[in-house]
């Protein structure tokens, strides 16, 4: 699940480090959560490809149960009043990381690419920490999560600095 909150050029990027390292820990341990990325980039840093302003989480859940109980959080609700009613993109989870391959992540890539028509669904693999499909846009989806930036950046991906990942906790 990810969506993002693009703000305005002169917004003070400082708030939302801020917020993210005043928050981040609360959702350690969230039943049925894998892991969260407080993602975050701002618009003047020359070493990320991205020229806006954003707050963008992203999330990988045990369950869509568990996606909808946060969804219908008290905490998912404070979010919306403060930043607005945001898109939220979906993927259906086909690989995700071990956690212990998450502990240096500092920067998170992400590349959206489309499905062709009749594409065989099956021979879609990926080398990313965690890929999905969108299958309501055909759209395939690839992350990384990395101690730091690649030397070359995929082309048309997003990158964003982690301000924390938040563990949770498995469903039994």
């Amino acid at each position: 699940m990810h969506y993002r909150f693009t703000l305005p050029a002169d917004y003070d990027m400082g708030l939302i480090e801020a917020r993210i390292a005043s928050n981040g820990a609360r959702l350690d341990g969230f039943p049925g959560l894998l892991f969260k990325a407080y993602l975050y980039v701002r618009h003047d840093e020359a070493a990320l490809p991205c020229r806006e302003n954003r707050y963008a989480p992203f999330y990988v859940w045990q369950s869509a149960e568990a996606m909808h109980r946060f969804l219908a959080s008290e905490g998912f609700a404070a979010l919306t009043r403060h930043f607005g009613w945001p898109h939220i993109e979906t993927w259906h989870l086909l690989s995700a990381p071990q956690m212990e391959d998450l502990e240096r992540a500092r920067v998170a890539i992400l590349r959206r690419t489309a499905i062709a028509p009749h594409a065989c669904l099956a021979e879609l693999h990926s080398g990313a920490m965690v890929s999905g499909w969108d299958l309501s846009r055909w759209q395939w989806l690839e992350v990384d999560l990395l101690p730091s930036l690649p030397q070359a950046m995929p082309a048309g991906a997003d990158a964003y600095h982690i301000g924390y990942l938040a563990k949770g906790s498995l469903l039994p």
